[in-house]
């Protein structure tokens, strides 16, 4: 997808050649002003070469308006539908991502609740109920003095001001001492303004994930016939708890951010994050990939890695992998409606690998393979979750929390490859045939009776400009409409798919936070 920012006078969008319908539709315009000069010259009025005394061609414009506007209703249409489907199949995404995401952190979460975690677990309110009447009890007491004696306006405009230990209002810190001694909320003062937008997720927690082997280099599960090197070794680690120094000032999780590479999450959140990650990196290369055999690799996720560029055209890996090298000829070729050839894609996808959490094993990468067509592949891994997310929650590892609201797992997976089939139609379902063809035929009839149309009623030069405007803006419409048509593979055109996964990723990376840093609390002062 170009990424293009608005300059003065909007100098880089008009130049820019690569991805642009504009400079496509050119030939056709080029075509008809070539027609309106010929017969320009060859209708003259006195001693033509025909002989004509008189070169008006139409009596009335009115027959050629009436077909430039049923044509109008043609490309119109098409234009409208197939920017519909872009749209459509971007909501279908991030609908899809949306509700996958929702089964790793909610995995995470219900994960925390299991027995493996007591000895770590931060206090709950449901402990001290005693605590809750107290909060409970101070308010109403508080509120039924007021009642009583109501304040005058000054003093009641004055304690809107004071923080709310102060006004008589119960805190959080007025019962509880938080075990981070530096945290806001435990002194019962506001939060500072900080920004979240410039740390790094290498900063997490991040195992090296020991229970499969790691990928470092790009593969196919769509060739057959491709290598994976593979060195399985199955992991032995268990969750290790956080010392006793860190429950003491508050920083304890089952992971720790100050001791990584020590402390890892446990087996059953890196094989999550892996499935999950795995799921929407098989759904993402089937879109994209429109025919059997292609290729469509998948990479190792390593967290805090640069983004991936929201425009293929200026991101590294397209032209380190060999695409986009001679940038002169990559662009001729998308003039000619030539760049998008199966091979072409097949070079496109493998210098865009999609990252996986955890990398693929050679036998996950074996199945997959096997798998004949998008559909199975995509299913083989959803398969997989869903068994894990069964078994699991069959042998403890999600707690003791209710199969009812266990569940909603399933319905959150399911839900989410209802929206992957929905992107499905946009890849592999085109636009209907009838009418793009009536509106490629249109589209060259423009190209010939304009010139009629403009050398009946407009002067000479004036027309030539005119000609080439309108046909322009006709031709174009149509090559908008294609390069609208498939969103997946559209290339420059496409969604970036690699970003997306890029940040799926990286939001899944945060089931290894652990416990909120606050949750650490004990009572104090309160019998």
């Amino acid at each position: 997808m170009i990424d293009y920012s608005d300059s003065y006078f909007n100098v880089t969008t008009i130049f820019r050649v690569y991805g642009s319908s504009t400079y496509k539709a050119c030939g056709y315009a080029i075509l008809s002003s070539a027609i309106y000069a010929v017969t320009y010259y060859y209708a003259q009025p006195n001693d033509g070469v025909f002989g004509f005394k008189e070169h008006q061609l139409l009596v009335h414009p009115y027959p050629v308006t009436v077909i430039c506007t049923a044509f109008m209703f043609v490309l119109s249409a098409k234009v409208t539908f197939c920017y519909n489907r872009f749209w459509e199949a971007c909501t279908a995404l991030h609908n899809m991502h949306s509700k996958w995401l929702d089964v790793g952190s909610t995995l995470a979460a219900f994960h925390m609740q299991s027995e493996a975690y007591e000895k770590i677990q931060p206090p709950s309110f449901g402990d001290y109920q005693d605590l809750n009447d107290l909060v409970l009890q101070h308010s109403s007491d508080l509120t039924a003095t007021q009642t009583e004696k109501p304040q005058s306006s000054d003093s009641v405009t004055n304690d809107t001001h004071k923080p709310d230990s102060e006004a008589g209002v119960p805190t959080f810190a007025s019962y509880l001492t938080k075990k981070t001694k530096n945290s806001p909320r435990a002194k019962g003062g506001g939060v500072e303004m900080v920004s979240i937008a410039t740390q790094s997720s290498e900063q997490l927690p991040y195992p090296e994930f020991q229970a499969r082997s790691s990928l470092r280099h790009r593969n196919s599960f769509a060739n057959n016939n491709s290598r994976v090197g593979v060195n399985a070794v199955l992991s032995t680690d268990t969750i290790m708890t956080p010392s006793s120094e860190l429950i003491s000032t508050g920083t304890a999780s089952f992971t720790s951010v100050g001791e990584r590479r020590t402390q890892v999450p446990s087996l059953f959140l890196q094989e999550a994050a892996h499935l999950v990650s795995l799921v929407s990196a098989v759904a993402l290369s089937t879109l994209r990939c429109d025919s059997e055999g292609a290729e469509a690799p998948l990479s190792e996720f390593v967290p805090g890695r640069r983004w991936p560029d929201f425009d293929s055209n200026d991101d590294p890996d397209t032209t380190r992998y060999g695409h986009r090298k001679n940038r002169f000829v990559t662009t001729m070729k998308y003039m000619m409606d030539a760049s998008r050839t199966r091979k072409e894609r097949a070079a496109h996808n493998a210098a865009r690998p999609f990252p996986v959490i955890g990398g693929l094993s050679e036998r996950e990468a074996y199945l997959l393979q096997k798998a004949r067509g998008s559909c199975a592949k995509t299913a083989l891994a959803f398969m997989w979750l869903n068994e894990f997310i069964i078994r699991e929650q069959q042998h403890g590892s999600l707690g003791s929390v209710a199969p009812p609201i266990v569940s909603r797992l399933q319905q959150y997976s399911s839900d989410g490859h209802l929206w992957y089939n929905a992107a499905r139609k946009m890849s592999y379902i085109p636009f209907p045939f009838p009418h793009a063809q009536m509106a490629a035929l249109f589209v060259i009839a423009s190209t010939v009776l304009m010139p009629a149309l403009m050398l009946s009623k407009t002067a000479a030069s004036f027309g030539f400009v005119l000609n080439f405007l309108t046909v322009l803006l006709f031709a174009g419409l149509n090559e908008i409409s294609k390069e609208l048509e498939f969103p997946f593979r559209g290339m420059p055109n496409d969604l970036p798919l690699n970003l997306f996964q890029a940040q799926f990723n990286e939001a899944l990376v945060t089931m290894f936070s652990g416990f909120h840093p606050d949750s650490w609390w004990e009572v104090e002062g309160v019998a």
